[in-house]
């Protein structure tokens, strides 16, 4: 790991080991360690909540545990690296977690879990991507993530995630990646991929999709961050030579503008107000492998290490550092021809007093850890960290 400038960020490791942040409600972090769930607290530290269920019934419940158990992972892990089936989070008053491809839902803060969906079963390992759920105006929204040729689907509940009907659903995009609530125009927000037809940002109103803009890799990304001025996101996109970080203004909202450039996918982001500015956060993947929908020749352009780049308001997201870059774990099955291996991802979560939280997955140092940055480190970045190739002029 190389945090900006050796200044020590390391120190806001917290008593938190292999896990998967979730999501941050009330001011407390919840996370996942395999399927068992917990809750980290400034006050307390890191509790253990409760345990989920396997994702199947009868055989399917034996394959699960096979492929997915701790121990199948322990013994695969040197061979292909570590991989994760869980997505976990906070709602208003309950907590909605995916175990491949299962929804569930607790009402007793993570202690019992009851079955409420069952996945589509074409959809990927993790059942859904982090950035799936949304809540907005009272209800709570679900993209499914397949991978096949079912129809995208954006499902929707009423009632805090105990049932669920069908919200959109169409046939011209492969999925959607995530649903968004922007806090400050109010809209619902949702992203789609991967093909250049098929990747769009646009709102959803209605039950239906509209696209802002589509047609070609700047619009295929997987979360947004929203500020006051712009909507602000990266390129999910392994095989451009070129990965864009893009900033769309409300004001004009016909086409994004480039306001940076990094080296890799970009699948998260946070977004965090720190003494009248308001810092986008967003994190790189160092993945594996070939994107089934790039057109021919067009192999992966990743590299080994997954990042994490924040800019401000203060330079209208033009001036990007680097907060932390994690090399991707290499297992022996990466020098072995026609053996998979897992891709590294940096997970984010953002609390406006606690601060930034930085979580590295399949990573050769810090995997599973978690790592707070303060909010006075963020503004202290101008003044202690050159900025990074990321200008909008290239």
């Amino acid at each position: 790991m190389r945090w900006f400038g050796g200044h020590g960020l390391r120190g806001g490791r917290l008593d938190v080991d292999r896990a998967r942040i979730g999501g941050i409600r009330d001011g407390r972090l919840y996370c996942t360690r395999g399927r068992t769930v917990g809750v980290w607290t400034p006050s307390d530290g890191y509790a253990r909540l409760g345990r989920l269920p396997t994702s199947g019934d009868g055989i399917a419940d034996v394959r699960f545990r096979l492929r997915n158990g701790a121990l199948t992972k322990r013994l695969l892990r040197p061979v292909v690296g570590s991989w994760t089936t869980t997505n976990l989070w906070p709602l208003r008053d309950a907590l909605l977690a995916t175990v491949g491809r299962r929804v569930f839902r607790s009402s007793d803060r993570g202690r019992s879990w009851d079955p409420v969906r069952r996945l589509p079963s074409s959809s990927g390992p993790m059942g859904v991507l982090p950035t799936s759920v949304g809540l907005h105006d009272g209800a709570v929204y679900l993209a499914e993530y397949t991978l096949g040729d079912d129809p995208a689907r954006i499902l929707r509940s009423e009632d805090d995630g105990r049932s669920w009907e069908t919200y959109v659903e169409t046939t011209a995009v492969r999925h959607f990646h995530g649903v968004f609530s922007d806090p400050y125009g109010g809209d619902l927000w949702a992203t789609s991929g991967d093909a250049d037809d098929e990747s769009a940002v646009g709102r959803l109103a209605d039950g239906r999709f509209v696209r802002v803009g589509e047609g070609s890799q700047r619009w295929r990304a997987v979360e947004l961050s929203f500020t006051p001025s712009s909507v602000v996101w990266g390129m999910d996109c392994s095989y451009a030579a070129d990965v864009e970080l893009l900033r769309l203004r409300r004001e004009d909202l016909s086409a994004p503008e480039t306001v940076g450039r990094t080296d890799a996918s970009v699948y998260y982001t946070a977004t965090l107000p720190v003494d009248g500015e308001v810092w986008v956060a967003v994190a790189t993947a160092a993945e594996v492998g070939t994107d089934s929908t790039a057109p021919a020749g067009r192999g992966n352009r990743s590299g080994d290490v997954a990042r994490v780049l924040v800019a401000s308001s203060a330079s209208a997201y033009e001036e990007w550092y680097e907060l932390a870059a994690f090399p991707r774990r290499r297992p022996l099955g990466s020098i072995a021809p026609g053996v998979p291996t897992a891709s590294a991802y940096v997970f984010l979560a953002a609390d406006e007093r606690m601060g930034l939280f930085v979580n590295p997955f399949n990573t050769r140092t810090d995997h599973g850890s978690v790592i707070r940055v303060p909010p006075e480190q963020l503004s202290r970045l101008p003044d202690e960290a050159p900025t990074v190739r990321a200008s909008a002029s290239g």
